[in-house]
């Protein structure tokens, strides 16, 4: 009887062990993988299946047996998530193929890594909450899911208050302090943890959930600002949206006027001439990069107020990429994409987005309207202006630089220099056609606009195209006249 009861259990625990070790039905798919923006991708059959939980890809020398490692840590991981209403699709490379993460949609791409760890579980729920999810938020939660909170997961105070944002660079060595980082994992660890004690699990996944939106963005800001507060620190953090950048891009920022790319590799190609451009430059010291981001997001909804044209495309991409571009930064509207070799190009390039027409324009109207109004708001194209003329060299064509020099006998500040600057060019190289440069046109919208008013002159271009009151060619004659009876004394290079 003894033996009969031993044999039935030695049976039963065969049958369970059995039942424990899954199994998955995999077919042949070939997927094609690109980044946006960029001529990089590949083909590749992968070995696919799918669960009650996620979609999975894996490349074809992935053996099985870590096929079904990876699938039943990101189920144990999804089955948590109880709204998401679709399937996450988990693509897996080895790592020669591609040893880089990326989210794209509900999609994730990175190669085969350890299952158990805390960062994966992030990566998954950036995944199944979306690309520009908060990266401080999937990370804290993950720690929950994992059950594997780092030692020192209180509030502790920070020594840089910019790591209190939270996001994808204040967790990367490239841009954080390790002491800073440390400081990043304890304070989203504590506040997921608080966050969640307070509201509930399904409140933290539907924050997470929202915050790749501007709205959610701004949500778990006042968040993060009220906890902040309750630990005697007053700082409210950025609600800028990052992304993993890939294998081309360093990172990826979201935000309501269009996404930013930064490749890898790119280095602004006037480095030397700017000083606000340091070594690193976007690709290093976090607060220096967040202060570029803000300041031009700034800039660019000053643009669209000050044009106030009756629509907008925000779905706009800004690509930083300088090793493959035929041409300095421009703008390529049938993809409504800006390319830029140098920052300080970027609010011309803006211009040209809201405004640039399907149609074709003369050059003053396009590059010279651009040229004259990108003198309103931009600190990063000043800054480099202000060094290249104040050091301009001492050559015939460029004396009414130095003249002007003498005339005001200060640093040249093209903030409010420019107007007077791009005149005197005109005048010292006899130029006469507002069609034959970028300064020509430029001179002559600043012309159109001190008789007529910004508004009219916006208008009669790309708003509701009311005409000026006089015609093209007399207001060339008037501009001609203007500019020489006002900037005579200056000399001529032509």
């Amino acid at each position: 009887m003894k033996k009969c009861i031993l044999f039935m259990l030695i049976m039963l625990l065969l049958i369970c062990g059995c039942a424990d070790k899954r199994s998955y039905e995999y077919y042949t798919q070939e997927i094609t993988y690109s980044e946006s923006a960029v001529q990089y991708g590949f083909r590749v059959d992968m070995a696919c299946t799918e669960t009650k939980y996620a979609r999975y890809y894996f490349e074809q020398t992935v053996d099985e047996a870590e096929r079904t490692l990876c699938i039943e840590a990101t189920d144990k991981i999804l089955e948590k998530q109880t709204a998401l209403g679709f399937l996450p699709e988990i693509y897996i490379f080895t790592e020669e193929r591609y040893p880089d993460t990326s989210v794209f949609e509900n999609k994730l791409y990175t190669s085969v890594q350890d299952w158990q760890t805390v960062e994966f579980t992030t990566k998954v729920l950036l995944t199944a909450y979306g690309a520009y999810s908060h990266y401080g938020l999937a990370y804290g939660y993950a720690n929950v899911i994992c059950d594997e909170q780092i030692t020192d997961s209180a509030f502790r105070m920070p020594v840089s208050t910019d790591v209190c944002d939270l996001n994808l660079l204040c967790f990367d060595t490239a841009f954080a302090s390790d002491s800073d980082i440390a400081t990043a994992k304890s304070i989203a660890c504590d506040f997921v943890q608080a966050y969640i004690a307070a509201n509930g699990e399904s409140a933290m996944q539907e924050l997470l959930s929202d915050s790749k939106t501007s709205n959610g963005a701004r949500s778990v800001r006042d968040a993060l600002a009220d906890y902040y507060k309750d630990n005697g620190l007053d700082y409210v953090p950025s609600d800028l949206r990052y992304g993993y950048g890939g294998h081309s891009f360093d990172y990826i920022v979201s935000a309501d006027l269009g996404v930013f790319y930064i490749k890898k590799d790119w280095v602004d190609m006037h480095a030397e001439y700017n000083p606000l451009i340091t070594d690193g430059f976007l690709h290093s010291d976090y607060a220096e990069t967040k202060a570029f981001f803000e300041t031009n997001l700034k800039q660019m909804k000053q643009y669209q107020d000050l044009f106030a044209l009756d629509t907008y495309d925000n779905d706009l991409s800004i690509v930083f990429e300088n090793t493959t571009l035929p041409q300095t930064s421009f703008y390529q509207s049938n993809i409504h994409t800006i390319y830029l070799k140098n920052v300080d190009s970027l609010m011309h390039e803006y211009i040209h987005a809201l405004t640039q027409p399907e149609y074709p324009m003369t050059l003053w109207e396009a590059e010279g309207f651009a040229r004259y109004f990108s003198y309103y708001y931009d600190l990063y194209g000043i800054a480099f202006l202000n060094q290249d003329y104040n050091n301009s060299a001492d050559t015939p064509e460029l004396k009414y630089i130095h003249e002007y020099l003498a005339t005001i006998n200060r640093p040249i500040d093209m903030a409010k220099d420019f107007m007077e600057l791009e005149n005197i060019a005109v005048y010292s190289r006899s130029l006469t056609d507002p069609n034959k440069s970028y300064a020509t046109g430029s001179s002559f919208v600043q012309y159109l606009v001190k008789q007529y008013g910004e508004e009219a002159v916006i208008n009669s271009i790309y708003g509701n195209g009311d005409p000026l009151p006089k015609s093209y060619a007399e207001l060339v004659k008037e501009w001609n006249e203007f500019i020489e009876d006002n900037y005579s004394n200056y000399s001529k290079y032509k």
